[in-house]
């Protein structure tokens, strides 16, 4: 995942994840063949124009395999409106689109939720119904099953006790899968050297919507710093039955890079300024699926094996 999130998880290749994965990389990401509708959704004009106190749930996705969800003031809203139209007019070869809903505030909630591509495989769904077969939550240990098909792409909690400022915390996730697959894939190349689709793995990630960049075409480009994976940390998933945990510092900034693949070192102080801002004001927080080239292409059990595996994660944060 790194295009605008496309991360290389093994430091060695120069493109941006996919799909919501942060790429190592110093040169913009390549656009994915095949597209997408260009553009910012019809009804985004009028639900900015009418309540500017209103908070509206966004799904964001780009042809470069990026396809994320965030939540946002009218204000964040229009800029991030005005990046996408940038970038849709510019000659980086990547377009997005936005798709906006306003959001009743009864109906948010602060559980576990899964995020799967829907069958286009070029945006998110969430499992929010019983029927979709979503995420439960017992103490701190969340489960999911992997749908036959689908692509699992995040697992995220907007939860008040988990996100605001991390910049001091050590983030923990014990990860655990179970079920008689052999083995697990990412799609569009994105395991290693963005030529395979195996192996597929896991990482954390954590948006901040309030951590633009401010330059359209190169990094930081809008948004691409709104957006963060852990790199390299992260776990493989290369059989059914399998364990392990992955523990990464939230303010180290070597153990983290953007949508657009970038690092925030000192020879880059503009992600670094964005990456500070990120760090103390999290939004959402969880896990990304993907591979070690992409970070977030999503994952789905091999389709020549049997699909009853469940995955199992116990998040936990400390000083």
């Amino acid at each position: 995942m790194q295009a605008f999130r496309r991360t290389v998880a093994v430091l060695i290749f120069p493109a941006i994840a996919y799909l919501g994965a942060a790429c190592e990389r110093d040169t913009p990401t390549e656009a994915r063949p095949g597209g997408m509708a260009l553009g910012v959704s019809g009804d985004l004009t009028d639900a900015l124009s009418t309540d500017l106190g209103q908070s509206y749930q966004v799904i964001l996705s780009c042809t470069d395999g990026h396809s994320v969800v965030l939540s946002v003031d009218a204000a964040t809203l229009t800029s991030l409106a005005a990046d996408v139209e940038a970038i849709n007019a510019s000659d980086t070869g990547v377009s997005c689109t936005l798709d906006s809903t306003a959001l009743d505030p009864s109906s948010q909630t602060t559980t576990w939720t899964v995020y799967d591509y829907n069958p286009s495989n070029n945006a998110l769904a969430p499992r929010n119904a019983p029927n979709k077969m979503p995420a439960t939550t017992m103490d701190a240990t969340t489960t999911f099953e992997f749908l036959p098909g689908k692509f699992t792409a995040l697992l995220t909690t907007t939860d008040r006790t988990l996100t605001g400022d991390l910049s001091t915390k050590t983030l923990t996730d014990v990860i655990s899968v179970g079920g008689s697959a052999t083995t697990f894939r990412t799609q569009h190349n994105g395991g290693a050297s963005c030529s395979s689709n195996f192996p597929a793995t896991v990482r954390f990630y954590f948006v901040s919507p309030s951590a633009s960049g401010s330059t359209v075409g190169k990094p930081p480009a809008g948004f691409y710093t709104q957006f963060w994976w852990s790199n390299p940390e992260h776990q493989e998933l290369n059989s059914g039955t399998q364990g392990g945990t992955i523990i990464a510092n939230v303010g180290d900034p070597s153990e983290w890079s953007d949508w657009n693949g970038q690092r925030p070192t000192p020879d880059n102080p503009e992600v670094a300024a964005a990456f500070e801002k990120a760090i103390h004001n999290v939004q959402t927080v969880g896990l990304s699926f993907g591979g070690l080239c992409f970070f977030e292409t999503g994952v789905t059990v091999d389709p020549s094996t049997t699909s009853d595996e469940m995955f199992s994660s116990t998040f936990s944060e400390k000083p």
